[in-house]
C-alpha cells in the first residue's frame, strides 16, 4: 500500500495521469495479516509525516526493553539487550489494522484497490510483463466449474510492481522465467 501511495503522488506530483490499481487477494484490506507487530516508523515518517496526528492504530510505544532466559518456574534477566533487539520508540501493532489503516489512506490518496482478487499469471508481450490474469472464481475442490463459475479477468498495464514479498507465487515464477536467482 505505502509503495501505491508514492507512486500516486509522484505522477500527481510530475503532473501525469495515471492509474494506480491494487490487487487484494483477500475479502478486505488486513484480512490476511493476522499477527501483531512491533513497529519502527521511520518509513512511516517518510510517507506520513504528520502520523502522530493521523491516528494510526497502534496500541503502544515501545519505552523499554528486557530480555529474559526462560527456564522452567523462574526466568534469568539478561543484562544486555542486542541492539537487533531494541525497539526504543517502535509501535506495538495489529497488522491487520495498520493494513487497513493504510487501506484507507491510500484510496484517500486516489489508489483504486481491488479485494478479493488474486494475481495468478503473469501476461507477457514478448518477455515484458504487461499485465496480470486473477484467478478464476467459482472452483469446487476438485478444480471443477461451480454454477456460478467466472472466469478471471486480464489487467493490463504499463507498469506492474510486485508486492507479495520474495515467496510469493507471482515472485517465484518470475525468478524462475528470468532466472534471477
Amino acid at each position: 500500500m505505502a509503495g501505491a501511495i508514492q507512486l500516486k503522488r509522484l505522477f500527481n506530483e510530475s503532473g501525469c495521469e495515471a492509474s494506480i490499481a491494487v490487487l487484494e487477494k483477500a475479502s478486505e484490506v488486513g484480512a490476511h495479516s493476522l499477527s501483531g507487530a512491533i513497529f519502527d516508523p521511520r518509513s512511516l515518517n517518510e510517507l506520513f509525516p504528520d502520523y502522530k496526528d493521523r491516528n494510526v492504530p497502534f496500541e503502544a510505544e515501545v519505552k523499554e526493553e528486557h530480555m529474559y532466559y526462560l527456564m522452567e518456574g523462574k526466568k534469568i534477566p539478561f543484562p544486555y539487550v542486542p541492539p537487533s533487539m531494541r525497539h526504543h520508540g517502535c509501535y506495538v501493532t495489529s497488522l491487520g489494522k495498520f493494513t487497513r489503516w493504510l487501506g484507507d489512506r491510500a484510496e484517500e490518496e486516489g489508489v483504486d484497490i481491488f479485494c478479493g482478487f488474486s494475481g495468478t499469471e503473469f501476461i507477457y508481450d514478448d518477455d515484458k510483463v504487461i499485465g496480470v490474469k486473477t484467478g478464476d472464481r467459482g472452483i469446487d475442490k476438485d478444480g471443477e466449474r461451480k454454477p456460478h463459475f467466472e472466469p478471471g479477468a486480464d489487467i493490463h498495464a504499463k507498469v506492474v510492481v510486485l508486492g507479495e514479498g520474495t515467496r510469493g507465487s507471482l515472485t517465484k515464477k518470475l525468478i524462475q522465467k528470468f532466472n534471477l536467482m
